[in-house]
């Protein structure tokens, strides 16, 4: 975690209130910028891709080859998709 110092005083003790931060001892009032805010993260579910992909196989043999290629650029392994070749 980034250790905020007050520019004006050099005090560590700085607080959030309503929105902005501000220091314990001479009251100077910061903005709280993007790079303060903690990291934000992701999820991406690949097999709900790939069942989907599958699903279109299925649905559309015209298309399954290039539906199986995509699966198989996710999963390589994928004996399914495979199939669909």
């Amino acid at each position: 975690m980034k250790m905020l110092v007050c520019e004006k005083c050099g005090s560590t003790e700085i607080i959030e209130v309503n929105g902005y931060r501000m220091c314990c001892y001479c009251r100077t009032r910061y903005a709280i910028q993007q790079s303060d805010a903690p990291p934000r993260t992701s999820h991406i579910a690949l097999h709900d891709d790939i069942a989907r992909l599958l699903q279109k196989c299925r649905e559309n043999p015209a298309q399954a080859s290039r539906y199986a290629n995509l699966v198989l650029d996710i999963d390589p392994s994928n004996a399914e998709a495979r199939w669909y070749l």
